[in-house]
């Protein structure tokens, strides 16, 4: 296994140089610090729109909706959060208040609070149940990334490749459901696991 992995970590730095042979390892530590099956365990500290700090599961909804975008992000990123928008709207209203959003930042340092919540304001959403956020630091947002399953590379004009990924966590942080459709309309497999938790007392 052990030998596996060298001969991986030799073939991405072979094939993509010393920029993509760093990402490979920072993708490998990253996946390491995820104990166990709870993505809360990162403790990973964030800054909402509201300029709030707290950290990944401190106050965590029965359910959590997760991705990531950033906000300079004019091709997927706008229907990602279309999408997290239309899939907060299908949840009956009975529940509203268990089902929580979250989008973090792939790009620290340039998206801020501030910013944030002029995305939040365009994009009508209540901080009651929907939180735009941002990490310190790019090693901390890779962290995050590896352990949502969304991969990225910054391009030398300041875009961000990254696939698109929503992440369903119940209340202990663990992994219910997953969509790595992009699209505006809630996926229905995801829909299906959120109905299926919320009908479980």
């Amino acid at each position: 296994m052990l030998r596996k992995a060298f001969m991986f970590g030799l073939c991405c730095c072979l094939a993509g140089g010393v920029s993509a042979c760093a990402e490979h390892h920072a993708s490998a530590a990253a996946s390491s610090a995820v104990i166990g099956d709870s993505l809360f365990q990162l403790k990973t500290p964030l800054t909402n729109q509201q300029g709030q700090r707290f950290e990944l599961g401190s106050a965590p909804a029965k359910l959590s909706v997760v991705t990531m975008f950033y906000g300079d992000c004019n091709v997927s990123c706008p229907i990602v959060l279309e999408n997290i928008k239309r899939t907060l709207a299908a949840v009956p209203l009975a529940h509203a208040a268990s089902v929580h959003a979250l989008m973090i930042s792939l790009n620290p340092g340039v998206d801020t609070p501030k910013s944030l919540a002029g995305l939040a304001k365009m994009h009508e959403f209540d901080a009651k149940n929907a939180t735009l956020a941002v990490s310190d630091n790019d090693a901390q947002t890779r962290k995050l990334a590896a352990a949502l399953g969304v991969k990225y590379r910054r391009g030398a004009n300041g875009e961000i490749n990254h696939n698109t990924r929503f992440v369903l966590l119940d209340q202990q942080g663990r992994i219910v459901a997953s969509s790595d459709t992009l699209s505006v309309e809630p996926d229905p497999v995801l829909m299906a696991a959120i109905h299926a938790k919320l009908a479980k007392k």
